[in-house]
């Protein structure tokens, strides 16, 4: 399908740690976590954080991150000290536009570990001053090559393997060619007096972006790289050197304080790792079996068959003022009425936090849901 040019009446108000937004349950603050990396230390000043200045939860994103609701209107002073000391936001110009989701179980299961190449990601992102116009919804994905994550929405993505590519294109430097692309994308946009958020929504789409990237006319896109078949993993992974990681489901991404400082005391080599379908990844675990028993009476699924693996929701009714449901509690209600598909809430027609093509669309009207399946 055609890129179709996009005119936004609107500035950008995605939530960050120093641009919180008001909704009817108080201010939110979305605090980015590149690669959905975290560190206990950082785990349990969040949940601190959500228990003094918050409602005592913290939420999973589709691009795993964090954050936290029910804000009173002079906490964000507070919430913005405790995150700097904590290293939760290590640039005052760029935390809204850190959005960087990498393979989760990459270097754990099999292959090489992303987190460096991440970190080398953000710290370039970070470096370039004229990245700070980016949106805080352009998107960085890094997929090791299982095409567990090259199937978002992403603006850049790098597809590790045989071939290494970024965008479809081979190239030889990940990272520089990521930034590339941002910053083409800022001068496309600039050139065309847009307004646009994403690449796709340019005059044209990515074949103007690539052209400053590459020259014109731009190398022809590569060869799709072979992948797996996508799923959502739940449950214990064996590691190659005899450890076990453990991915526990957080239902419909809402983790109370309690349930993040037992993740935290859990987490005693590699840092955790939020993935972008709202489950908690634990590397590195010596009787995974014993701590996946514990992590079901603490609340959450760790079953490779459990219908939390494929649900989502917004926030829904009472905490949002556009909402016409309580789409949450709903979720619940209609749990396991579609087997084996993918389903996501929508509490009205932004559809917010809505994963790539679901299989079951529900979405709450005037009237009551509209359900469309995906066939």
């Amino acid at each position: 399908m055609p890129a179709v040019a996009v005119s936004r009446v609107r500035g950008d108000r995605c939530p960050g740690v120093l641009r919180l937004i008001e909704a009817v349950d108080g201010l939110l603050a979305r605090v980015r976590l590149p690669g959905g990396l975290i560190e206990a230390t950082g785990l349990r000043v969040l949940a601190q954080a959500a228990e003094d200045l918050g409602d005592g939860r913290l939420e999973l994103t589709s691009r795993g991150n964090v954050q936290l609701r029910g804000l009173a209107a002079d906490a964000g002073g507070e919430l913005g000290q405790r995150l700097w000391s904590a290293g939760l936001w290590p640039s005052t110009t760029h935390e809204r536009v850190r959005n960087i989701v990498a393979s989760p179980l990459a270097g754990i299961d099999r292959g090489p570990d992303l987190s460096s190449l991440v970190g080398e990601l953000d710290a370039a992102l970070c470096a370039d001053p004229r990245l700070a116009d980016l949106s805080g919804r352009f998107l960085f994905t890094i997929d090791d090559g299982r095409g567990d994550v090259a199937g978002l929405r992403s603006d850049v993505t790098a597809v590790l393997g045989p071939n290494v590519c970024v965008n479809g294109i081979a190239v030889t430097d990940v990272i520089g060619s990521m930034i590339a692309w941002a910053r083409a994308f800022l001068d496309e946009r600039a050139y065309q007096r847009s307004s646009a958020w994403h690449i796709d929504e340019l005059d044209g789409g990515a074949a103007p972006v690539a052209a400053r990237v590459f020259g014109d006319p731009a190398p022809p896109v590569s060869p799709s790289v072979p992948v797996d078949v996508p799923a959502r993993p739940a449950g214990l992974v064996p590691q190659p050197d005899g450890w076990s990681a453990l991915v526990t489901v957080v239902p419909l991404g809402r983790l109370s304080a309690v349930q993040a400082r037992w993740l935290a005391d859990r987490i005693s080599g590699r840092a955790a790792r939020i993935t972008p379908w709202r489950s908690i990844v634990l590397p590195d675990l010596a009787d995974g079996a014993t701590v996946a028993r514990r992590a079901v009476e603490e609340g959450f699924a760790v079953d490779a068959d459990s219908p939390w693996r494929l649900v989502s929701a917004c926030a829904g009714r009472p905490g949002c003022s556009h909402a016409l449901a309580d789409v949450q509690a709903d979720a619940r209600a209609w749990l396991g009425d579609w087997p084996g598909r993918t389903v996501h809430w929508s509490g009205c027609e932004r559809r917010c936090g809505r994963p790539a093509d679901p299989d079951v669309d529900v979405v709450a009207g005037p009237t009551g849901y509209e359900i469309t399946e995906r066939r």
